[in-house]
């Protein structure tokens, strides 16, 4: 049963990935409700990896078919531009905007697919960054006596 709504979980936050009105922290403290304390560590795993999943869409699409992302979006990608040039600034944006959110990670996903950003170098600082946010806000829910189910 746990690895089942941990898959679930997963699954979720790969939507949140694309879709940024799915909150990926909601369902991982919300998860974390549900799930024995041993569990944790692999919900967090899970989630940072479903994430990743999404935001490799997004990546993808704006790599292979910026055209077809709306003109909004093409606006907002052109304000970035310059940092696209500098791979090493992308990738820390990359892990920072994972980590933090700042800058959105939303739209440091569609830079980093717009400057080519080798998709390796990206999905191994997203998903650092994503590990660092969702295993800090496990700690601190711990730290609050919330989640793991007895």
């Amino acid at each position: 049963m746990e690895l089942t709504v941990i898959l679930t979980a997963a699954a979720t936050c790969a939507l949140g990935g694309i879709f940024p009105w799915i909150s990926a922290e909601a369902v991982l403290l919300g998860t974390a409700l549900a799930l024995p304390v041993g569990y944790l560590p692999a919900l967090v795993l899970g989630c940072a990896g479903g994430q990743m999943v999404g935001k490799g869409v997004l990546y993808a699409l704006m790599r292979w078919a910026p055209d077809r992302l709306p003109e909004r979006a093409r606006g907002v990608l052109r304000k970035v531009e310059g940092m696209a040039r500098r791979r090493e600034v992308l990738a820390g944006a990359v892990f920072s905007g994972a980590s933090a959110g700042l800058p959105p990670f939303y739209v440091v996903t569609l830079a980093a697919g717009l400057a080519r950003l080798p998709l390796l170098l990206f999905l191994v600082a997203g998903l650092l960054g994503s590990l660092v946010r969702y295993g800090t806000l496990m700690w601190g829910a711990g730290a609050l006596g919330w989640g793991g189910a007895g």
